[in-house]
Formats: structure tokens, C-alpha cells, sequence
């Protein structure tokens, strides 16, 4: 009995550390262990629609960007063909390829910048049936993770109901820019007021 509570002490004191080594400060006085703050845009061309979402950029740290490529022509994932992604700052910049999709429709370039600033975030899709350039202006490289959650906040769940491309790719789904017009189709439906169960 006296060895099994002294391995509890010993594990006791073992977990402690941990909660405290998770709530750390590093040595410049910022946090370790928050999220980095998560960015997604979404672009359309004449030709595709690229959904991305990734990290926030942050000198020195590689991000792994998640780019959704579909094929507007009758809503499907890009299946073949490369990405090349350029992190382009005045006439200097960075570039790396995805060879292939990860899974249907999504390519998983990283890039590391070298340099915080304004960027353009130029995405190149090449497949075998067509070409297409996708630009993102005022892309942010931050100095470090405390400057990023400064300016954008901390990665949290806001609670929203997340619908993914992956879902959508596979019914009768399509996203479009939106625009301003008048709306002819009406919808006929019809129904019954009920109160909720439990209501007086």
C-alpha cells in the first residue's frame, strides 16, 4: 500500500508539471501552446473556384495551406494536374509546388516566408484539360505567433456549422460570387403551425 501511494505522489507531481509546462511563457514573454489564428478565402475565376484556408503566416514557421480547387463547369474537384504557390513581395518572392492533389480536389503546398510585410499569394493551377491564376493581394506575413493573435485573435469555435467541400463536391451543390438581381422563380409550398411540444 505504502509503494502505491507513493507512485500516485510521484504521478500527481508528474501531471503538475505538465499543466504547468502547457501554460509556459517563452523567454520574449509570449504563450506557448495557443493557436495560431486560421485564414480562409474564397476566389472565383471564370474557370474555377479556389477555396484556401491555412494558418496565419508568420516569418521563419512553414504553413501548410489546404487549397480546394473545383472545376466550375458542372461543380467537380480538380482529380489531376499541379499547383504552384508563389508568396510574391515587388519584383521578390518564394514559390513551391504541389505535384498532385492529397485527395480529390485539394492540394497542400507549404511555404516558410523569410520576411515579414504585405504579400500577393499567387496560385497557379495547371491540369490536363485547362490553365488558371489565382491572386490573393494584402496576404500578411507577421513577425512571430504573438504578433498574428494580437492582430487576428486566437483560433476558437465560434460555434458555426462547418459545411465542407468535400460534402458538396459529392451533391447537386454550388457556391457563386454574390450579386445583386431580381428573383422570378417562386417556390409553392405549404404547412401547418404547430406549437412546440411542451408549450402551454
Amino acid at each position: 500500500m505504502k509503494y502505491i501511494l507513493i507512485v500516485l505522489a510521484f504521478l500527481a507531481m508528474s501531471c503538475n508539471n505538465k499543466a504547468e509546462d502547457a501554460h509556459a511563457h517563452n523567454p520574449d514573454g509570449s504563450h506557448e501552446g495557443e493557436e495560431i489564428p486560421r485564414l480562409d478565402h474564397t476566389i472565383w475565376t471564370n474557370k474555377t473556384e479556389l477555396f484556401v484556408e491555412f494558418p496565419a503566416l508568420i516569418v521563419g514557421s512553414p504553413s501548410r495551406l489546404a487549397a480546394h480547387f473545383t472545376v466550375l463547369d458542372k461543380h467537380q474537384p480538380v482529380r489531376e494536374g499541379s499547383v504552384t504557390l508563389s508568396l510574391i513581395k515587388g519584383d521578390k518572392g518564394i514559390r513551391n509546388i504541389a505535384d498532385a492533389p492529397s485527395s480529390p480536389g485539394i492540394f497542400s503546398p507549404t511555404i516558410q516566408p523569410k520576411e515579414a510585410g504585405s504579400y500577393q499569394l499567387v496560385f497557379e493551377l495547371k491540369t490536363p484539360d485547362y490553365s488558371d491564376k489565382i491572386t490573393i493581394d494584402d496576404v500578411t506575413v507577421y513577425s512571430n505567433a504573438d504578433e498574428a493573435i494580437m492582430a487576428l485573435g486566437t483560433a476558437e469555435d465560434d460555434g458555426s456549422i462547418s459545411f465542407l467541400k468535400e460534402q458538396a463536391w459529392k451533391i447537386d451543390f454550388q457556391t457563386a460570387p454574390v450579386v445583386t438581381g431580381k428573383i422570378y422563380d417562386v417556390i409553392n409550398t405549404s404547412g401547418v403551425w404547430m406549437p412546440s411540444p411542451g408549450s402551454t
